[in-house]
């Protein structure tokens, strides 16, 4: 049989991709569109929000208004008859309070960009996993093509086999031999067409969207992809890595908190304006001819001597919040620098034996066709020819296998350093 190169050789695997097929980069944007996961980071982040604007009405003042009805037993020297009721209403506002109010605000500010964050996070998540399914379905196709292949071997060599067979060349054994080999690549063969709908199944849960093989375009593994070194991954590890940036602003929201705390040792100051109008002697609002009102300004300023130390303890459990950020934060930074020095391996790997493999693949087709043309002078056995298709098929499948180890090593880099290209 031909040799041919690694671009030939993935060409006999691969599915063929249409003008107009879906792309890993469209699914993607499509599964961030589609993924009811999505809207809810989005509603945490919506809800974070309203948090920040209750936070900023503490800035503002509070108005109201009632009316209040009062019936008495008997006329006493507060109220001078039975029945009076009273309209008022009010204004206050909180002029300081040891700046809480600001640093509250900024920790709620921080807690939104917090959940952004998570929300980035989320996504990256989701573009990994329909890379990884993309992937699959293009890995189960081309083992299905390499099974139906197989298949088509065994069944040309048992026609061989049969005609030699009929004319008493070769004997029943060696019929019966290519024959089971032959029904188990069959199975094989319906096996992997399962194996392929359910990848795509898959792939079409990930991206809610309605896909058949024909919609897909694999054009992207057609080319290996590149590779730098461990320095220029970590520093876009840190760089790029949500969680990492988000446990720094944790605890940025965390000082804030302290000041937050630190603020209820200051006295607080409040101004208040109130309006009342009484009726003595009716229940009903201007109908009365012994009424009064009242404009009254208050100015108050208060402060916390003793709480039970109740403030100290606030303060503290702020401050540990803080040191637990920092630890946090480096048991993080070690982790992932480990994970990403572990998948640099496995992409190592990856390439390692792609190499072995190709050339694997390559004997492996030469054996098949010695073997094939000595069988056919009658110098080999109908074994010798079912062990050179097996490690053909064998071979095929190694190629497979670590052609897309390059791209899963790689996909899984890629998600390491939020390499994937950020949506909206």
């Amino acid at each position: 049989m031909k040799q041919v190169n690694i671009l030939f050789v993935l060409a006999f695997m691969w599915i063929s991709s249409t003008a107009y097929g879906y792309t890993i980069d469209e699914l993607q944007k499509a599964a961030v569109t589609n993924r009811d996961i999505v809207g809810r980071y989005q509603a945490d982040v919506e809800k974070r929000s309203e948090q920040i604007r209750e936070a900023k009405g503490n800035f503002l003042p509070s108005v109201d208004a009632g009316y209040l009805f009062t019936r008495l037993n008997d006329d006493n020297l507060t109220y001078s008859y039975k029945e009076s009721d009273t309209a008022y209403g009010t204004v206050a506002w909180n002029v300081f309070s040891g700046f809480k109010d600001k640093y509250d605000l900024k920790a709620t500010e921080i807690l939104k960009e917090i959940d952004q964050l998570a929300l980035k996070s989320v996504k990256q998540d989701i573009q990994l996993a329909v890379a990884e399914s993309f992937l699959s379905v293009y890995r189960d196709k081309a083992n299905l093509k390499v099974a139906e292949d197989s298949l088509n071997l065994y069944r040309e060599r048992y026609r061989d086999v049969e005609l030699k067979y009929k004319v008493g060349i070769l004997k029943k054994n060696d019929l019966l031999k290519i024959k089971v080999e032959m029904d188990n690549a069959e199975q094989n063969t319906r096996r992997s067409m399962a194996e392929v709908n359910k990848s795509l199944n898959y792939l079409i849960r990930e991206t809610g969207v309605d896909l058949s093989l024909e919609s897909l375009d694999f054009l992207i593994f057609d080319t290996l992809p590149q590779k730098a070194d461990y320095h220029f991954y970590e520093q876009q590890l840190m760089k790029n890595r949500s969680e990492i940036e988000a446990l720094k602003k944790a605890k940025t929201a965390a000082g804030f908190r302290i000041k937050s705390a630190k603020a209820t040792f200051y006295p607080k100051a409040d101004i208040s304006l109130q309006y009342q109008s009484r009726n003595y002697d009716d229940y009903f609002w201007g109908d009365s001819h012994l009424d009064d009102d009242e404009i009254r300004v208050e100015a108050a300023l208060s402060i916390n001597l003793f709480d039970g130390m109740k403030k100290y303890a606030r303060i503290n459990q702020a401050k540990l919040e803080e040191r637990q950020t920092d630890f946090d934060l480096i048991e993080l930074e070690d982790d992932l620098k480990t994970q990403l020095k572990n998948t640099l391996l496995d992409l190592q790997v990856a390439f390692d034996n792609l190499k072995v493999a190709e050339s694997s693949r390559i004997e492996a087709d030469e054996n098949l066709r010695v073997t094939d043309l000595a069988f056919k002078q009658g110098l080999n056995t109908s074994t010798d020819i079912l062990d050179a298709i097996f490690y053909l098929s064998r071979a095929q499948f190694n190629v497979i296998n670590a052609y897309t180890q390059v791209f899963e090593s790689y996909f899984q880099l890629q998600r390491l350093i939020e390499g994937f290209e950020v949506l909206e």
